[in-house]
């Protein structure tokens, strides 16, 4: 960039000024800020000075600025002269400063990976911002940092939205103004304006991938593609950018089902879609999930897994990581996310689960669907339909319980053991009738298991060893039905796979 005025960061100002303006940082003077504190990630490089001088001139007056910086505790020394430096800074702008540092009581970790250092810096930063709720968070990420991490997504299998690299915007409060500048202008500029700030020798060290990329690939690519050579990724993440925020179809008429927890979508309209517009869908539908809370995959988990969709397998599981799983069956998707809360959830059905003068008790399972105890008379009639969804199984609760005979609801987990029939010396696992009746782990998921002790006895439309049970002599009999929000094509599918 050619720079004629005498003032060598007019040019920033004039390019940040309109990022601001876009993303309504920037208002009249008679309309309140979007945010009333501007947070400044600064390690004291010059990248994020430069971001701190720029926005020193254009923050409002009813805008008050607080410099972040974090202690990685990679180098003692060094870490603190960085920390002292920001500290000055701060004080020479007349801004306030907010300090972290790594919870490790080990001051120096100069081997610690890249991937390890974001999370410990972005945790403070997130930590930053929900106590401060009114806050917007501006990051000093440039044009070569943009670059260097849309050549390292080309290899990671990611899907169209890797290809903007970095955004300039995320989740609403975290903005970077600089990624229409590269590296070398920005200290061009700080020179030219006598501004100091440091260099982390970090940033010439070949272990971490970034340098890596930046000092090798790039430096190749570059020389086989003059004169721009690396530097037209930058207007393709520009136009990734753009393309990937345009839907083409809306998800909730995509989507067949979706609540907290549970998606489900069909494969054949996803596929019908341009790769673009996909990565916009399940973006959407993520983004929807972490308002209720959840945590939330990573995107690119998700894609792999939907391509491998495979008609003469109908039913594929996949797990995503963060808590959630895809099962692709017969055209459709479901991603679930497993509650950790509720892996404990018990219901004890003891004789008093019926308080007197009442028959029915219903209970709404954490995971969905209804689960019915009836106490009403009933006559036993032999039913060859009885381990269907939402049929009844009969149990005698006996008058007294103790430890081992205790009857009681609870979920599936991989150790689980069946309440040995008849004919069993030894009982199976409940993993193993998954293997024998193809089951989607969204089923697996939320239905209810009936236990004595530690032994299945119930789970419906999959196992039924009540009439195994021991003769109580005295107690009471309740009849159970579980009724689920599945279609009926799923029923049928559960009754004969």
């Amino acid at each position: 960039m050619i720079n004629l005025s005498p003032d060598p960061l007019a040019p920033f100002e004039t390019g940040i000024r309109d990022f601001l303006l876009r993303h309504s940082l920037l208002t009249g003077n008679d309309s309140p800020p979007r945010f009333t504190e501007w947070a400044v990630a600064v390690s004291g490089g010059g990248d994020s000075v430069l971001l701190c001088q720029i926005l020193s001139r254009l923050a409002p007056q009813s805008v008050r600025t607080t410099l972040l910086h974090f202690n990685h505790h990679t180098d003692r020394d060094r870490n603190a002269e960085d920390l002292s430096f920001v500290r000055s800074l701060a004080e020479r702008m007349g801004f306030r400063f907010h300090s972290g540092e790594s919870s490790s009581s080990d001051l120096s970790r100069p081997e610690l990976s890249e991937t390890v250092l974001r999370q410990e810096r972005h945790a403070f930063f997130d930590g930053f911002l929900l106590a401060h709720p009114h806050a917007a968070l501006f990051l000093g990420h440039q044009l070569d940092d943009r670059i260097e991490t849309i050549l390292a997504n080309l290899f990671r299998g990611g899907g169209p939205r890797s290809l903007i690299g970095i955004a300039p915007e995320s989740r609403g409060r975290i903005f970077r103004p600089l990624l229409a500048f590269d590296r070398q202008e920005i200290r061009l500029a700080l020179e030219g304006a006598g501004i100091p700030y440091r260099e982390d020798p970090a940033n010439t060290d070949p272990k971490h991938l970034r340098n890596r990329i930046r000092l090798t690939l790039r430096k190749e690519i570059d020389r086989f593609f003059p004169p721009e050579g690396t530097r037209h990724l930058g207007h393709l993440a520009s136009l990734m950018e753009r393309e990937t925020s345009l839907p083409t179809i809306s998800p909730p008429l995509l989507c067949e089902d979706e609540y907290p927890g549970h998606i489900r979508f069909s494969l054949f309209l996803y596929h019908s879609m341009r790769p673009s517009a996909q990565g916009f869908f399940l973006r959407s539908l993520l983004n929807r999930q972490s308002l209720h809370g959840l945590p939330i995959p990573h995107e690119r988990n998700l894609l792999r897994s939907l391509e491998q969709s495979d008609p003469e397998k109908p039913l594929r599981n996949f797990p995503l990581g963060k808590g959630w799983v895809l099962s692709l069956v017969f055209g459709r998707a479901d991603l679930v996310y497993k509650y950790p809360e509720t892996e404990k959830w018990r219901y004890d059905l003891s004789p008093s689960i019926l308080p007197e003068g009442s028959t029915t008790l219903t209970i709404f399972p954490p995971r969905g669907g209804v689960l019915i105890v009836d106490r009403k008379p009933v006559e036993r009639v032999p039913d060859p339909h009885r381990t269907r969804p939402g049929a009844r199984t009969f149990v005698s609760i006996p008058a007294v319980t103790d430890t081992g005979s205790s009857l009681f609801f609870r979920y599936w987990d991989s150790g689980q053991r069946v309440f040995p029939g008849e004919d069993d010396n030894a009982p199976p696992t409940v993993s193993a009738l998954w293997k024998d009746r193809p089951m989607t782990t969204y089923r697996k998921f939320i239905l209810p298991v009936l236990c004595r002790g530690s032994l299945a006895i119930w789970i419906p439309g999959i196992l039924d060893r009540t009439g195994c049970l021991p003769e109580t002599g005295s107690g009471t009999e309740v009849a159970l039905t579980y009724q689920s929000r599945e279609r009926s094509e799923w029923k049928k599918f559960l009754e004969d796979p």
